[in-house]
């Protein structure tokens, strides 16, 4: 009891030589505490003399005057280390003891702002004061609770200095904040200080490490506890006070969100996950809400990993569910731009870039919706997808009205769809016979000119007189889309989809289909008709051909114009795809030339009209979860649910990432 300090500091030092291997697995920003760590907890708490205000009191002494202590230049500051041994126990003391020491803590809580802890420390605190709002979320004198939302505030506003200390002004005179380009930083919470020493230059002294290598672990610490803590905090009839402080915090987080570089990946997610807790508590959106929209209609809101998109779904869905006027005023830009007539003397690329764009987002918004919650407005988005569609060889709008199709296959009940089906399936259609006319019309001109050169684009006039060429990304980009509608329309169960069983004849053979053999008809030989997908196979499958003909041709001829040709291991054409029911066939999210569709259309035209899979179809042809469907025969119908629901679960994350531009998805 003499010795207090002392003591206290020699727990602090061997809670650091008793930590856990740096190998260990760590996704926390405060580590947890090991087996031997804890040893040391639990022989403060049996020490009967040393009662938990008495522990309070002498770890608040060490952090205010740490005793001087021999260690190596690698050992982590003895105030972290006096946190983290605190921190541990203040989670395993019975509550009881730690509301009756509130006085204490308090006490400490306000000293730590003031001494001037490393950011390590000032997170360990953050940590304990959520740790004891968790095991007591309410006080009940006045008093106590406004000092205790008093130093809230202060501790999570220097958290938020340290989260946006990776930032810099723009200008001297304005408060514009961007990135500051730095090396990429990963949270590791096993050994923080030391890990941020490795991660910079060995030359570099452990005194010039500057915040700013914490911001990412800041963050992320916000997204964990900063939404729930708050609303602990504040009763009902003072979250007003929470706004200052939110938009304080936004104000460091904005900058990262509209940041898409690599080096910023770790602070992108951190301030999504960041937004996306915050985003769930209604009396927040005032300080969020336009700073939020605002990054939505960014050119570059889609540069993201996959892992960010789910965040973002609930941001907008919890913004427009509550504010119905942000959708309106999204269908009114949407509506806008396509009414404005395109302007022959600007960049017509750019305008319908723009409307695609827009388009986009009102589909990302529906996504992010419940089923039907937009109903009311599908006369206004049927109108909206039929004027991109007016518009003539303009496949960067029409991918993105093909995806919207998608998008309303899922949120949109059938019946609220009836009046869509024709438009559909006339696009689709159109896509097909467009794919269809320009296969043989390069089947034409390769037969009277020969192998043409690789690397060179065929362009097709087609009858309306625009040139187009299937080589051309944005036309591939349109094909696969087009088929990932039809891909759906078919995984999805055929009680889902009724109308589209009225057309499915037009675009794969039928089971009891003997379609393309020869009858005889008044005396005259004619053909019957050939779904849409035996056709285009045919002719992938000539041209998959021809082109592993040229291939050998150009070697031949000489390895200078082999360096040229298409590295023949991008070459899918000969891929198998198995197809399972309720599953997506097509889930590459890019294609290099047309040939890469050629398995998904061997597998259509095939396993619909084979024997196996007409035992496993509805009374109307489309193929439904029937346990006899599945390999094993002995798959319970309890499961079926299970399976359907994970069915549905993947393709939804499969569209989810159709939404991404610009990252690498896997």
């Amino acid at each position: 009891m003499n010795h207090g300090v002392h003591f206290m500091a020699a727990i602090a030092f061997v809670w650091n030589e008793r930590r856990q291997n740096k190998n260990t697995s760590r996704t926390k920003v405060i580590p947890t505490a090991g087996e031997e760590q804890l040893l040391l907890v639990e022989l403060v708490r049996s020490i009967s003399v040393m009662r938990t205000e008495t522990v309070i009191q002498t770890v608040k002494e060490v952090l205010k005057q740490p005793p001087a202590i021999a260690k190596d230049k690698k050992h982590l500051s003895l105030e972290v280390c006096m946190l983290q041994f605190f921190y541990a126990y203040t989670q395993r003391i019975p509550v009881t003891s730690l509301v009756d020491s509130w006085a204490a803590l308090l006490l400490l809580l306000k000293d730590s702002i003031q001494v001037g802890l490393p950011a390590p420390g000032q997170f360990l605190i953050l940590g304990v004061l959520n740790e004891f709002i968790m095991k007591n979320p309410s006080l009940e004198n006045k008093k106590d609770q406004r000092d205790l939302q008093d130093v809230t505030h202060k501790i999570v506003d220097a958290i938020g200095a340290i989260a946006g200390s990776s930032l810099e002004q723009t200008t001297w005179l304005r408060r514009n904040l961007e990135v500051k380009p730095s090396p990429k930083i990963v949270v590791d919470g096993s050994n923080l200080e030391s890990d941020v020493e490795d991660m910079l230059s060995p030359a570099m002294e452990t005194s010039n490490i500057t915040p700013s290598v914490y911001s990412v672990h800041a963050l992320t610490l916000l997204s964990e506890v900063l939404a729930h803590l708050l609303d602990m905090v504040f009763y009902s009839d003072e979250k007003e006070r929470v706004i200052p402080l939110l938009v304080n915090i936004m104000h460091y987080v904005v900058p990262y969100l509209r940041n898409h570089s690599a080096h910023n990946a770790s602070s992108y997610r951190a301030c999504v996950q960041l937004l996306s807790s915050l985003s769930g508590y209604q009396y927040t959106r005032r300080a969020w809400k336009k700073e939020a929209f605002d990054l939505f209609m960014d050119s570059s809101f889609f540069q993201m990993d996959a892992s960010c998109v789910n965040h973002w779904r609930a941001i907008m869905d919890n913004l427009m569910t509550h504010d119905k006027t942000t959708f309106r005023d999204l269908m009114t830009r949407v509506a806008v731009a396509q009414s404005s007539s395109l302007n022959l003397f600007a960049n017509r690329d750019a305008e319908l870039e723009q409307r695609a764009m827009l388009l986009k987002r009102l589909a990302f918004a529906i996504f992010s919706s419940e089923i039907d919650q937009y109903q009311k407005y599908l006369p206004d988005i049927q109108e909206r997808l039929v004027e991109s569609l007016r518009l003539p060889q303009v496949p960067t709008l029409h991918s993105q009205v093909f995806l919207f199709f998608r998008v309303l296959l899922l949120r949109m009940s059938p019946q609220h769809l009836t009046s869509l089906w024709p438009t559909m399936i006339t696009e689709l259609v159109q896509v097909f016979l467009l794919m269809e006319q320009e296969l043989t019309a390069d089947e034409d001109i390769s037969r009277t000119s020969g192998p043409s050169v690789a690397g060179l684009e065929t362009t097709y006039t087609g009858g309306n007189g625009f040139s187009t060429s299937y080589n051309s990304q944005r036309w591939l980009n349109l094909y696969l889309s087009a088929c990932k509608f039809l891909d759906l329309a078919l995984a999805l169960p055929s009680e889902n989809l009724p109308q589209f069983q009225m057309y499915r004849w037009a675009f794969i053979p039928e089971a009891s289909d003997d379609s393309g053999l020869e009858v005889r008809r008044q005396g005259t030989h004619q053909r019957e008709f050939k779904p849409y997908v035996v056709r285009l196979a045919k002719l992938l499958r000539k041209k998959a051909k021809d082109k592993q003909e040229d291939f050998k041709t150009v070697v031949l001829e000489g390895m200078e114009m082999a360096k040229h040709q298409k590295n023949p291991e991008e070459d899918s054409s000969g891929k198998m795809l198995s197809w399972e029911p309720g599953h997506l066939l097509l889930t590459i999210y890019t294609v290099r030339s047309i040939e890469q569709l050629l398995p998904f259309f061997n597998v259509l035209s095939q396993v619909f009209n084979s024997k196996v899979t007409s035992r496993c179809v509805g009374h109307s042809g489309s193929p439904v979860l029937y346990p006899n469907c599945f390999p094993s025969k002995d798959i319970k119908m309890e499961n079926l649910k299970t399976f359907s629901s994970k069915a549905r679960q993947k393709i939804e994350e499969m569209v989810e990432k159709d939404f991404l531009e610009g990252v690498i998805k896997t």
